[in-house]
């Protein structure tokens, strides 16, 4: 809840001259010396505003394989993404993503 909260606060205030967000980078990344239960490594998923250097939403992925699956909730917890240049690496390019 916490880091919903923050990056929710930053979302607000990542906003163009009109409003409008430019671009959007999504990008997974597994946490370096951090462990879930069992051991298992902390995977991210995040969107990231590359021109404010400004992370606006991340889900734990699970384990890396399910990253595809994260993409479109990731997604979902920004507001109004009309307009906006969504960049990410191949594995995203998937039909569902449209």
């Amino acid at each position: 809840m916490l880091d919903r909260a923050v990056c929710g606060w930053l979302a607000d205030r990542r906003l163009g001259v009109d409003g409008r967000l430019r671009a959007l980078a999504v990008d997974g990344k597994s946490l370096r010396g951090a462990g879930g239960a069992k051991g298992r490594k902390v995977h991210l998923l995040a969107a990231f505003d590359p021109v404010r250097s400004l992370v606006l939403a991340q889900l734990d992925a699970g384990e890396k394989t399910n990253e595809i699956t994260c993409f479109r909730p990731l997604l979902e917890t920004l507001t109004d993404l009309a307009g906006v240049v969504v960049t990410s690496d191949t594995m995203h390019t998937q039909r569902e993503h449209r």
